[in-house]
């Protein structure tokens, strides 16, 4: 609409956006969580990138376009959209499902993808002769900006990130982690590599730090404020007056991009994905073009490889795709059902459904507090047939619960994005909060209950005086402290009494007698 005179600004906000989106993916990118996916997901995730890219590829030769924009632009389709996938996944609250965790999987193999994506772009960019010279400068760059990152979050961070420095510093973590993500990001643009790349290896190499999850959820909100401007950018990029002229081959190559992307999705994963509708659903789930692929355009587009209408027909068939994605995600499972059922014989879809559902043990307790009273519920708790999480801000008291066979992560209770990313409370079977201060506790049920208020919440009082005031802020059961202790004592009377107690008779007032 022309509001913004100077988009040069909001682009360099929107580096900082996608900055911050790869960080915070570094963070998430462990071995460990690749093993947890498994390798048939991680093997499908590949041969979808590599599946799309070749067959866009192949469209856009075939069209005439230059071998290289055709490859530009076929590594830009292969890549779906995370913020979007997930955000709507999640709420669905469809993460744990089959095809859930296949899209998961691909969406992570899919962002590492970006690194060797983003240095092939730019070597086709820069012309054949430079290639050689490229990859030679880049790949000292690599070297030099990982091995400082590897000093400093060898060497560096443990010592910020000492246990009773943090126990006093709350806000220690979220800060060390927005300078690494910001250093990490400077280095890599003055070692001429791209500076989202530095972004991603800081997050990565944080990723094994016993504060990572915190980190992630701290620096949450600050992602999502930067990736909103950095859609703004990708926004800026658009020409609605040469989209609404060339209104019909807009929709065409939508049409041709969701259609090549699903059926692609779809071979690639069907050998790695139990269930026809579960691979249907993942395909379509991931039919869009991502936001990544806006950095590989530019890349292109800046290089003199796209054309300024190619790029205005890219950019406007990625913006159509983005706009029907939240649909396509949240019905993916109804229209792959409803794709089965008529494409696929009835007696082989009901044999991919009962092996694509096998039964699974859903739910956890989540334990809020691993002081003497959580580590006394976690006690209780021995032999139900049921996970246990805890969260705990002392480092210490997590390794003790790890320790004792529980899962344990060092987190915040009272951050939103920790519970809901982190936690999943709306997950949980019960909660059981354990805090000893009254504040705190008050707060983390009344946000827990706002986030879970289907989930039933246990917490403790220690003062009967702050009974009715838990329960008032949404607690279905409060354990009161004193009236426990009251009980126990009295129990204890009887016990030492025994049938003498028993036997004797109630105490009557009698007014006439001194302190009676």
């Amino acid at each position: 609409m022309g509001l913004l005179q100077r988009p040069d600004e909001v682009d360099v906000i929107a580096e900082i956006g996608v900055a911050l989106l790869l960080f915070t993916i570094g963070l998430e990118f462990s071995f460990r969580s690749l093993i947890r996916l498994g390798a048939g997901v991680l093997m499908g995730g590949v041969t979808m990138v590599l599946a799309c890219t070749a067959i866009l590829t192949g469209v856009g030769v075939s069209f005439g376009l230059d071998w290289r924009a055709a490859v530009i632009i076929g590594a830009a389709g292969s890549l779906s959209s995370t913020a979007i996938v997930m955000r709507v996944l999640r709420q669905q609250n469809e993460l744990d499902s089959v095809h859930g965790k296949s899209s998961l999987g691909v969406l992570l193999v899919q962002d590492i993808a970006m690194v060797p994506l983003v240095l092939a772009v730019s070597f086709l960019a820069s012309g054949s002769g430079e290639i050689g010279k490229e990859l030679g400068r880049a790949l000292w760059g690599v070297a030099i900006l990982v091995l400082l990152l590897v000093v400093f979050v060898s060497q560096v961070v443990p010592r910020l990130l000492d246990e009773k420095i943090v126990a006093r510093n709350r806000e220690l973590p979220i800060i060390l982690a927005v300078v690494t993500c910001v250093g990490a990001t400077w280095a890599a643009h003055e070692l001429k590599i791209s500076p989202a790349l530095g972004a991603f290896f800081a997050g990565m190499l944080l990723a094994d730090s016993k504060f990572s999850e915190q980190m992630r959820a701290d620096v949450l909100p600050l992602r999502t404020l930067f990736v909103t401007i950095f859609f703004v950018s990708v926004g800026l990029l658009a020409d609605l007056s040469w989209m609404a002229a060339n209104l019909p081959l807009v929709i065409g190559s939508t049409i041709v991009v969701i259609s090549v992307k699903t059926v692609a999705t779809y071979l690639a994963m069907r050998p790695f994905v139990r269930g026809i509708i579960e691979v249907l659903a993942v395909a379509i789930a991931l039919s869009q073009v991502g936001e990544f692929s806006f950095v590989l355009l530019t890349i292109g587009r800046d290089a003199g490889v796209l054309d300024s209408d190619l790029f205005q027909l890219v950019i406007s068939t990625i913006m159509l795709t983005l706009l029907v994605a939240p649909v396509m995600v949240s019905r993916s499972l109804v229209i792959a059902r409803f794709l089965a059922k008529r494409l696929v014989p009835a007696r082989k879809l009901a044999r991919s459904e009962r092996e694509a559902h096998p039964k699974s043990i859903r739910g956890h307790i989540l334990i809020i507090g691993y002081g003497e009273a959580g580590q006394a519920t976690c006690e209780a708790l021995t032999g139900v047939d049921c996970p246990t999480m805890v969260i705990e801000l002392d480092p210490r008291l997590v390794q003790l619960a790890e320790s004792n066979g529980n899962m344990a992560v060092i987190g915040d209770a009272t951050s939103t994005e920790f519970l809901h990313e982190v936690a999943h409370v709306d997950q949980a079977k019960v909660i059981l909060v354990t805090v000893s201060d009254h504040l705190v506790c008050r707060r983390v049920v009344s946000l827990v209950k706002s986030l879970a208020p289907k989930v039933p919440l246990i917490t403790r009082s220690r003062y009967h005086v702050y009974s009715l005031e838990l329960d008032m802020v949404g607690a279905d059961e409060v354990v009161d402290e004193e009236m426990l202790v009251g009980k126990q004592m009295g129990d204890r009377v009887r016990s030492l009494l025994g049938d003498e107690g028993k036997k004797q008779k109630k105490f009557k007032w009698d007014s006439d007698v001194p302190y009676a």
